[in-house]
């Protein structure tokens, strides 16, 4: 894939895959990294990328990736500064592991995964990666149009991956 030039947003990116993947990406020649996290870690590997590859490519934003404000203040920002992003890598993810019945010794009683818990894990691992990439397609889309160019065609490269 040709990367270098192109502009990527990462979320879950302050560990993990994504700041795996950053590393990657930073190596790449890559034009601009948006490293988004719930944890202040990302302006730490934002830092560590800057200075890994002698020039600044990254860029932390901090907040909930479940938040479509967040969200599209995001956007809103990198695409100021670095035009349309290219790339979306949503490796954001949470794990609040429990059996999904349990019985409670002292009551007999079952008790049942939470439901709040479970809304918590589908929103961050499997809702909001999707709205990160609809946000990225809804961004490439504005673009295209504001350049004048119409439906996308099979043959034609879409431009973001």
């Amino acid at each position: 894939m040709k990367i270098k030039g192109k502009v990527a947003l990462i979320t879950g990116a302050a560990s993990g895959i994504g700041a795996a993947v950053a590393t990657e990406l930073a190596k790449r020649e890559i034009k601009a990294l948006a490293l988004v996290d719930r944890s202040t870690n990302a302006e730490q590997v934002a830092r560590a990328l800057n200075a890994e590859v002698g020039r600044p490519v990254a860029e932390a934003r901090v907040g909930d990736a479940t938040d479509p404000e967040f969200r599209a203040k995001v956007f809103d920002e990198i695409i100021a500064k670095h035009g349309i992003i290219n790339i979306c890598v949503p490796a954001a993810g949470i794990a609040r592991d429990a059996l999904s019945v349990k019985v409670v010794k002292e009551t007999g009683r079952a008790e049942v995964y939470a439901l709040e818990t479970f809304r918590q894990v589908t929103e961050v691992n499997l809702i909001a990666p999707v709205y990160w990439a609809l946000e990225m397609v809804a961004r490439i889309a504005e673009d295209r149009r504001r350049r004048g160019l119409g439906r996308w065609e099979p043959a034609e490269s879409c431009g973001a991956r």
